[in-house]
């Protein structure tokens, strides 16, 4: 029997444009979420994956320059600037290493940085 655990969530890395201002598709990075990473799509840029047996979260955001929240729904947002992935708030070193490759494949494919307070040892 498959058992996923629902953990609460501590912290979360955010990947970003420089200074927000670079935009990414939303049709796009579900694409790339979904076949190469292998996400599974929730909702409208709200994606999950099961690692080492704990679901993850993985949430696209359109962001104000200052790196706040610039929406009330996701519903009809069609490009964005921020992603952000939920960090458990107990993890071992398989998830922390599966978490940290996959912050490097987003930013490395949308050309974006992930913050230096990135919820990461």
């Amino acid at each position: 029997m498959y058992r996923c655990e629902v953990q609460i969530m501590y912290d979360y890395i955010s990947i970003h444009s420089i200074d927000y201002k670079n935009k990414v598709k939303s049709k796009d990075l579900e694409q790339y979420l979904t076949c190469d990473l292998g996400l599974i799509k929730e909702s409208h840029l709200k994606f999950y994956k099961i690692i080492n047996q704990v679901f993850v979260r993985v949430n696209g955001i359109l962001a104000r320059k200052d790196g706040s929240y610039a929406y009330d729904s996701l519903d009809g947002i069609e490009e964005i600037n921020l992603i952000e992935i939920d960090v458990p708030s107990e993890i071992d070193h398989i998830l922390e290493q599966e978490l940290a490759d996959m912050a490097n494949a987003i930013a490395k494919n949308c050309s974006w940085i992930i913050d230096d307070d990135h919820g990461l040892e």
